[in-house]
């Protein structure tokens, strides 16, 4: 957190960027500038978040099966869940997952809240293999069939249209005096772009009048965050319960939310969903803060923009992406061999489409009118396939070891 000085000096800082700095590390510059004052003047401004009861659970190496039975069995009984992760930044690669916190909601607004530790599981012998849990996938807890069946809603676009539906655009007059006074706090008058998502840390300022901490976005969360897992000395302890506390205000946060949308009555609609091959979608979102909320379902169904769902009713699993400015693809391994691999299909692939293009149409088959993406969609594909080049461009030669 800033100091005060710190603060005048970021702002002055702000206001003159130093002209050597261009492209992306002028906006990455100013980027950093605008989180730390925000975070100061957020403290000053609103109270520090204040979650509803909750029961936290750490899982990992050392938690026994009598507390995963009761945690499966406790699960079992409810039918809204809130998931976050969290991931550690590795230099010119690709983030590393570290925790999944998934919180259990269970009647008056009580829930347990657990972190699965990814670094600190039972080791298992694996290969590397939609939604920010994909590269989670590699520990075992599920199966990429069973991320596929999840029918996704985005929360933080939905948030957007709360927002917008219940705070438009007005005048506040005075009672006292004929002074026209401004107190709006729709998208326009508080500064945020038609085009910018709410962040979490945002929509809990201006939603619930409360301040909550997203310093430790970049910290290391892969430390194992157990007091039990390792002997730690008081200022150890003291920094890991900093860190849970952060992975669990997440998912906390995201439930005060939710109820205060469900109050107002607020529909929440199904997004068209288009099953995108796996080898081209993006596995979290390059947004801050993405907001995922999701219905578990037999398959990937295509649904209709205005099929709404009643969250009251319904089967609902909400997910957070709290990574800021993550931008995770989901490669195989970067060497010359699956860059050739990944060649030698696209050459396949474009062989095959030329020959079935030029073969006579038959008119007794119906036309199959290509798939029409999204732009949301197109932007995520374009993303994957400029990622790929640059990790082929930048790991053309990488040395993995392994304990045989």
């Amino acid at each position: 957190m800033l100091s005060e000085e710190e603060y005048y000096t970021a702002l002055q800082k702000l206001h003159n960027i130093p002209s050597h700095l261009h492209g992306n590390n002028r906006q990455n510059y100013k980027q950093t500038l605008k989180k730390q004052i925000q975070e100061y003047e957020y403290n000053l401004k609103y109270g520090n978040f204040e979650p509803l009861p909750y029961i936290p659970y750490f899982v990992n190496n050392i938690t026994t099966e009598q507390t995963l039975h009761q945690l499966i069995q406790a699960s079992s009984s409810s039918s809204e869940f809130t998931l976050d992760t969290e991931s550690i930044n590795v230099y010119k690669k690709k983030n590393q997952p570290a925790l999944i916190q998934i919180q259990v909601l269970l009647p008056y607004n009580l829930s347990l809240v657990m972190i699965v530790e990814m670094c600190h599981l039972p080791h298992h012998h694996t290969t590397r293999s939609k939604d920010e849990l994909f590269p989670f996938i590699i520990f075992n807890l599920f199966s990429r069939e069973q991320l596929q069946s999840i029918t996704t809603i985005n929360l933080q676009h939905q948030f957007k249209l709360f927002w917008n539906q219940h705070h438009p655009h007005h005048h506040h007059i005075s009672t006292s005096s004929n002074i026209l006074e401004d107190h709006c706090i729709c998208e326009t008058c508080i500064g945020k772009k038609p085009s910018e998502p709410w962040s979490l840390q945002d929509s809990t300022a201006y939603l619930l009048d409360e301040y909550l901490p997203k310093i430790l976005t970049r910290a290391q969360f892969n430390i194992g965050l157990d007091p039990n897992l390792f002997n730690l000395d008081s200022e150890e302890k003291q920094y890991r319960q900093q860190l849970t506390k952060y992975a669990l205000n997440g998912c906390l946060s995201m439930q005060r939310i939710l109820i205060h949308m469900k109050n107002t009555k607020f529909e929440f609609s199904f997004e068209k969903i288009i099953k995108i091959p796996y080898d081209l979608m993006e596995s979290v979102s390059s947004s801050d803060d993405e907001i995922m909320f999701s219905q578990l379902t037999p398959s990937i169904k295509r649904l209709t923009n205005d099929q709404n769902l009643n969250i009251n009713k319904q089967e609902q699993f909400i997910s957070t992406s709290t990574s800021e400015n993550s931008n995770w693809k989901i490669t195989s391994t970067n060497n010359s061999r699956s860059a050739n691999q990944r060649h030698t299909q696209s050459t396949s692939e474009r062989e095959h489409r030329y020959t079935h293009e030029t073969q006579p149409v038959d008119e007794h088959k119906p036309e199959h009118k290509p798939q029409q993406l999204s732009m949301e969609e197109r932007k995520r594909i374009h993303n994957r396939s400029c990622t790929l080049k640059q990790r082929k461009r930048l790991y053309r030669q990488e040395i993995v070891c392994e304990n045989t």
